[in-house]
């Protein structure tokens, strides 16, 4: 493995999950990030940094230069098709021979016409496809490092899971699997170049849930329907729409579909709710994160 792999949203929650066993695996690595400091302080001289934006077409072409894969991901946001295209487009000029990219979940993608972020997703498909340029394009269901931390929270506080999603089952997967699999297409020794639907190993209602919780905490958990979406402070009014879909769609149930790809790709199965769960839990401080992440459920 010779080809250096340049990686955009390093910094995020599945960024920093995939250069770590790109590093693990003694790949070279090339991250993009707005912020130079952010990524000596995760990775030191163990990656080679390009710092620079989306919206630079010039930072784009020397972040692409000598480059062979490239990982696609950005954060949603109203910017999100023109963004990606344009690493599309710098990578395709850089003779890039393949790109795996996290797009959106497949019910939004299904479901373009009632999710913004589902359209913006299908777009840069679309766009990836035209390129010519080899792919793996990875659709995973709602993460549970965002969707649940909600669950975690209210527990925490000795409250009772908080039915968000009225009585939806939800397949929830690990953002572990997802880098995982990402890893695997972006080192194969045959490019792999498909569509991937990735989920969980199983579908769980609010209800389900705080049955988890209550064997875990050794306490009653109930749920409740009185607790509505937070927005962070520094949400956009693309990504609260954008949430606000999600919400819609999977209340109708479509984010219940379950799949055997993590295992077909991985050889295990997918990680269980509860054991994220327990490892939350168990935890004395909340996961941190860095701004370049996502912050949505796709």
């Amino acid at each position: 493995m010779t080809a250096t792999i340049l990686v955009t949203g390093a910094t995020g929650k599945l960024g920093q999950r995939v250069v770590s066993r790109l590093l693990q695996k003694e790949a070279k690595v090339r991250v993009l990030t707005r912020r130079r400091e952010d990524a000596l302080k995760l990775w030191g001289d163990r990656v080679d940094i390009a710092e620079g934006n989306f919206s630079d077409p010039a930072s784009l072409k020397e972040a692409s230069r000598g480059i062979g894969t490239v990982f696609l991901l950005s954060p949603i946001g109203e910017t999100l098709a023109a963004d990606q295209n344009a690493v599309i487009d710098a990578a395709l000029s850089a003779g890039v021979s393949l790109i795996v990219k996290i797009s959106g979940s497949d019910w939004t993608i299904a479901n373009a016409a009632r999710s913004i972020s589902g359209a913006a997703h299908a777009e840069v498909e679309k766009h990836l496809t035209g390129s010519g340029i080899a792919h793996a394009v990875l659709r995973p269901n709602a993460w549970m490092q965002v969707a649940l931390e909600p669950v975690v929270a209210a527990l925490r506080k000795g409250e009772d899971v908080p039915a968000r999603l009225g009585d939806a089952a939800v397949s929830f997967i690990d953002a572990d699997d997802i880098a995982d699999v990402a890893v695997h297409a972006l080192t194969a020794s045959v490019p792999v170049s498909s569509t991937f639907v990735l989920t969980g190993g199983e579908a769980l209602t609010a209800l389900e849930i705080a049955r988890i919780a209550a064997r875990i905490l050794h306490r009653p958990v109930g749920i409740s329907h009185n607790s509505g979406t937070a927005f962070p402070p520094d949400i956009g009014v693309f990504e609260q729409k954008a949430i606000g879909e999600f919400g819609q769609l999977i209340r109708e149930g479509l984010a219940a579909s379950i799949n055997d790809t993590i295992h077909q790709i991985t050889g295990r199965l997918p990680r269980s709710v509860e054991d994220y769960l327990r490892a939350r839990l168990a935890a004395t401080t909340p996961q941190g994160d860095h701004s370049e992440g996502e912050k949505t459920w796709r």
